[in-house]
Protein backbone atom coordinates (compact mmCIF):
# COMPACT_ATOMS: atom_id res chain seq x y z
CA UNK A 1 0.00 0.00 0.00
CA UNK A 2 1.08 3.54 -0.39
CA UNK A 3 0.07 7.31 0.66
CA UNK A 4 0.52 9.57 -1.56
CA UNK A 5 -1.47 13.35 -1.52
CA UNK A 6 -2.54 15.71 -4.54
CA UNK A 7 -3.16 19.25 -4.70
CA UNK A 8 -3.35 21.81 -7.63
CA UNK A 9 0.21 22.98 -6.86
CA UNK A 10 1.45 19.03 -8.31
CA UNK A 11 1.68 15.64 -6.44
CA UNK A 12 2.97 14.87 -3.42
CA UNK A 13 4.92 12.53 -2.09
CA UNK A 14 4.56 9.01 -2.46
CA UNK A 15 5.05 6.87 1.12
CA UNK A 16 5.10 3.08 1.18
CA UNK A 17 3.42 1.80 4.03
CA UNK A 18 4.75 -1.92 5.20
CA UNK A 19 1.96 -4.12 6.55
CA UNK A 20 -1.14 -2.55 8.29
CA UNK A 21 -0.86 1.06 9.01
CA UNK A 22 -1.77 1.92 12.68
CA UNK A 23 -2.52 5.76 13.93
CA UNK A 24 1.27 6.26 14.80
CA UNK A 25 2.28 5.34 11.39
CA UNK A 26 -0.01 7.72 10.37
CA UNK A 27 1.50 10.92 12.02
CA UNK A 28 4.55 9.61 11.22
CA UNK A 29 3.96 9.59 7.53
CA UNK A 30 2.15 13.20 7.66
CA UNK A 31 5.49 14.62 9.80
CA UNK A 32 7.33 12.97 6.55
CA UNK A 33 5.63 13.22 3.82
CA UNK A 34 2.53 16.06 4.31
CA UNK A 35 4.82 18.06 5.55
CA UNK A 36 7.49 17.44 2.89
CA UNK A 37 5.25 17.95 0.19
CA UNK A 38 4.33 21.34 1.75
CA UNK A 39 7.97 22.10 1.87
CA UNK A 40 8.69 20.95 -2.34
CA UNK A 41 5.42 22.24 -3.74
CA UNK A 42 5.94 25.54 -1.87
CA UNK A 43 2.50 25.34 -0.53
CA UNK A 44 1.24 27.29 2.39
CA UNK A 45 -0.58 25.16 5.65
CA UNK A 46 -2.63 28.66 6.46
CA UNK A 47 -3.55 28.22 2.30
CA UNK A 48 -4.24 24.57 2.91
CA UNK A 49 -7.01 22.57 3.54
CA UNK A 50 -6.01 19.11 4.28
CA UNK A 51 -8.84 16.38 3.10
CA UNK A 52 -8.72 12.42 3.98
CA UNK A 53 -11.61 9.92 5.07
CA UNK A 54 -13.16 9.42 8.37
CA UNK A 55 -10.95 5.95 8.62
CA UNK A 56 -10.56 5.80 12.86
CA UNK A 57 -6.69 6.16 12.12
CA UNK A 58 -7.19 9.44 10.58
CA UNK A 59 -9.58 10.75 13.35
CA UNK A 60 -7.54 9.30 16.13
CA UNK A 61 -6.99 11.67 19.16
CA UNK A 62 -3.80 11.57 18.39
CA UNK A 63 -3.85 12.49 14.76
CA UNK A 64 -6.31 14.90 15.62
CA UNK A 65 -3.85 16.37 17.77
CA UNK A 66 -0.80 16.33 15.24
CA UNK A 67 -2.98 17.85 12.75
CA UNK A 68 -3.92 21.12 15.49
CA UNK A 69 -0.38 21.21 16.69
CA UNK A 70 1.06 22.34 13.11
CA UNK A 71 -2.24 24.66 12.54
CA UNK A 72 -3.27 22.12 9.34
CA UNK A 73 -6.94 22.13 8.52
CA UNK A 74 -9.02 19.20 8.10
CA UNK A 75 -11.81 18.89 5.93
CA UNK A 76 -14.13 17.62 8.50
Amino acid sequence: MVWGCISGAGYGELHLVDGIMEKEQYVKIMEESLLGTFKTLGLKKSDTIFQQDNDPKHTSKLASEWFARRHIKVLA
